[in-house]
């Protein structure tokens, strides 16, 4: 019995660890950003961007308010760039950003905030989290290696915050195979729970 339940527990620890792997972040400003990588088919992938600890006691500039415009660098063969979430707001502009927001130079795609004035009123509450999901599509070739830079122009009560221009890896977020294997290993704990619940009656 004690070997039946340490295998169900090796068993759901090794599905665990496959379904949640290590993200790998940037620190900027004492913001976290962390880029997640979903294969949605062929040619298309979805990426989360994550970022943590806004206006909190790690950020170094505090006072922000808003996200004037977000750039990634182009993958190889890119065809195309939609934001899913915001779901308003945003308009896709080719190339990359200033303190101005989109300028459309560089070999970036943009997404450009137009439903905030230049400096709103309101900041966002202390260790705030924002998540922006968009997708991007190529005409050709694969997402392998695609490790882009990352450009972001935040607004707020600072009258310049830091321009961030770094690179950022992105992780794949988990696939269903991986799912199928945790639940393997939940199903493993059941059969044992009532394989002990029949030897103790």
């Amino acid at each position: 019995m004690a070997k039946l339940r340490s295998l169900g527990f090796a068993v759901v620890a090794a599905a665990a660890s496959a379904a949640a792997p290590a993200h790998a972040s940037l620190i900027a400003d004492g913001l976290t950003y962390t880029l997640t990588e979903s294969v949605l088919s062929s040619l298309t992938a979805q990426f989360t961007l994550s970022i943590t600890g806004i206006n909190g006691a790690s950020d170094t500039e505090k006072g922000r308010s808003g996200v004037n415009a977000i750039a990634f660098t182009q993958p190889s063969n890119f065809l195309s760039a939609v934001m899913i979430t915001p779901p308003s707001g945003y308009s896709f502009i080719n190339g990359g950003l200033n303190s101005s927001g989109c300028n459309g130079n560089g070999n970036f795609f943009c997404f450009d905030n137009t439903s905030i004035p230049p400096t709103p009123s309101t900041a966002y509450a202390a260790d705030s989290t924002l998540t922006f999901v968009f997708d991007v599509t190529l005409s050709s070739g694969s997402f392998a290696g695609y490790a882009p830079d990352l450009k972001i122009d935040w607004v707020g009560s600072k009258n310049n915050y830091d321009l961030v221009s770094k690179t950022i890896t992105p992780t794949p977020a988990p696939e269903p195979a991986s799912l199928a294997v945790l639940g393997v290993g939940m199903a493993g704990l059941g059969v044992i729970r009532k394989r002990r619940q029949r030897a103790a009656a």
